[in-house]
């Protein structure tokens, strides 16, 4: 009687595909949590540079505010994770609004630590 091989586990979505570690996608919700207030906004990404977003949000966050993004992922099974980084509101145009990293995600920064999933997602962006 010939044994049957087990199927393997695998974190990926393609057959015979083996990963390490779970494969994240960025949504496109994003948190906004302004210094100082309780209230937690959101915002609809438009844009992500090592150096900052740009959002859609409907909050009047005034140029130079300083505030906390939060960023969410899902895998392929639904899980979800959250990266936050600090960031300050330099432009604002209607419900439009560009947001600065504050450090920015450049070498040697501590919230390239703080944010793996985002910086995996800007590199796979550039590849």
């Amino acid at each position: 009687m010939e044994k049957m091989a087990l199927p393997r586990k695998t974190v990926g979505t393609l057959v015979g595909e083996r990963r390490r570690t779970r494969r994240y996608h960025l949504l496109t919700r994003v948190d906004v949590l302004a210094a100082g207030a309780l209230d937690v906004y959101w915002g609809s990404l438009r844009n992500l540079s090592w150096t900052g977003v740009a959002l859609c949000a409907r909050q009047s966050l005034k140029p130079g505010r300083l505030v906390t993004i939060r960023f969410r992922f899902q895998d392929e099974e639904g899980g979800e994770a959250t990266e936050s980084l600090a960031a300050k509101v330099i432009w604002r145009n209607g419900d439009n609004m560009g947001l600065e990293f504050a450090p920015p995600l450049a070498t040697g920064s501590p919230a390239l630590q703080q944010a793996p999933c985002l910086v995996a997602h800007l590199m796979m962006k550039e590849a």
